[in-house]
Formats: structure tokens, C-alpha cells, sequence
């Protein structure tokens, strides 16, 4: 199906930059088919100088619409630029959607000991077992293990990541049952 393509007030354009940047548009919509219409008009801008010329090009997508707004002396530039500004929206918005980030795996990596957890604070400290002192937030705690019910020298398996203050948990769950000793 035809993406549909409203032109309004583009008058001052020449008929053979509003066909190029028409057949722009129904190329970037034929690529896929998130875009269900687009809609492009021309302005008298208010914010500019006196005598600019503005193109709005609205995007009516599944999920999401785009907008992009361009402003020049020349309409038929104004339209230029807002079809380029458009297509860097639209392939920005499908590279997002391809590039998932990278999953968890199902046990975090590392392991460690509960050194004291601060219930009434809701956070706690754990020793890896490389020596490090790490903060966890009762957020952290997962994999049926309770925050509430965690005990000093319990042993646990963590993610870690940088924090504002140094090392923390982002991830506390029980460590696997062949986990070897401290």
C-alpha cells in the first residue's frame, strides 16, 4: 500500500523539487512499513527573520510520530533540508528499534558474601570474592532472594557496574548450588 502525502501551502515550489522530494519520501516509506502518512506544509515562519519560509513535515507512524522543522530564506530549500532532517529522523528511529541492547545472562558473573545489609536504610554491602566492598540497593535483590531476609555472610552471585560512588550491585541473586567456597 501507497504511503498517502498531504502537500499544503507549497505553492512557491517548484514543481520539480516538490516531485524529488516527494519521490524521496515514498522511497523512505517503501523501505518499510512503519509510516502511514506524512504530511508536508509550507509556512510564513514567525520566529525567523522577516520573509522566511518554513517546512514542516509531520510523520503519522505505528508507534510514533515524527516531526521535523526547517527554516530558510526559499521555500524549495526550507523543503531540502526538512526532507534530509526527515530521513535522519526515520532512520534513527528504525536503527534504535534493530539495536537491542545487549541481553542479561541468566546468572550474574561474579560471587560474593552479604557483608551487612541496612534494612531500615534499604541498601547493604557485599565482598566479592576478589576482596571488593560493593553497595547494593534492596532494588538489586532478585531471583527469589528477599532483601528482607538477607544474612550477613550469606553467599550470593552479583552483576556489577560503576557507580556514582564506586562499585555496585545491579544485579543480587543466590549463587549456583555447585559455587565453590570463599
Amino acid at each position: 500500500m501507497a504511503i498517502q502525502i498531504h502537500w499544503d501551502h507549497m505553492d512557491e515550489v517548484a514543481d520539480a523539487s516538490q516531485k524529488e522530494a516527494d519521490a524521496r519520501l515514498r522511497a523512505l516509506a517503501d523501505q518499510h512499513d512503519d509510516l502511514l502518512s506524512l504530511r508536508v506544509s509550507g509556512h510564513h515562519s514567525s520566529h525567523h527573520r522577516k520573509g522566511d519560509r518554513e517546512v514542516r513535515i509531520v510523520g503519522k507512524g505505528k508507534g510514533r510520530d515524527l516531526f521535523v522543522s526547517r527554516v530558510r530564506p526559499d521555500l524549495g530549500h526550507a523543503l531540502h533540508d526538512a526532507v534530509d532532517a526527515f530521513t535522519r529522523e526515520v532512520r534513527n528511529l528504525r536503527s534504535r528499534r534493530v539495536a537491542r541492547p545487549a541481553q542479561r545472562a541468566d546468572a550474574p558473573p561474579m560471587l560474593g558474601l552479604v557483608e551487612r545489609v541496612l534494612r531500615s536504610e534499604g541498601y547493604g554491602f557485599i565482598v566479592t570474592d576478589a576482596g571488593d566492598s560493593v553497595y547494593f540497593h534492596r532494588n538489586s535483590v532478585s531471583g527469589g532472594l528477599a532483601f528482607d531476609r538477607l544474612e550477613e555472610g550469606q553467599r550470593i552471585s552479583l552483576n556489577l557496574e560503576t557507580g556514582e560512588e564506586g562499585l555496585q550491585a545491579t544485579v543480587v541473586a543466590p549463587a549456583p548450588l555447585d559455587a565453590p567456597s570463599p
